[in-house]
């Protein structure tokens, strides 16, 4: 699961230059899996998430809502959030 995470974290990186956007631009990450991340989550997650590290990560125990998948992550930024 570590080395999963590690590429989609690879990925997430490409992506968010791609939108010309950094990690220090996220501010929230979630992640989708019915595996425990607890052991690796610091590092191989928030670590190199650097400044959005801060928010921390939303970990939802179950299975990504896509067949055939053990671990989706996804991530978004916004400059203010109303939460009702």
């Amino acid at each position: 699961m570590r080395e999963k995470a590690a590429h989609v974290m690879r990925t997430m990186e490409a992506r968010l230059r791609g939108l010309g956007v950094g990690w220090a631009d996220v501010t929230t990450i979630d992640i989708y899996t019915a595996q425990p991340i607890e052991s690796f989550v610091a590092e191989t997650v928030l670590r190199p998430a650097g400044a959005a590290a801060i928010h921390g990560v939303r970990w939802f125990p179950s299975r990504p809502p896509v067949i055939g998948l053990e671990y989706e992550m996804d991530l978004r930024g916004v400059a203010r959030e109303l939460l009702v």
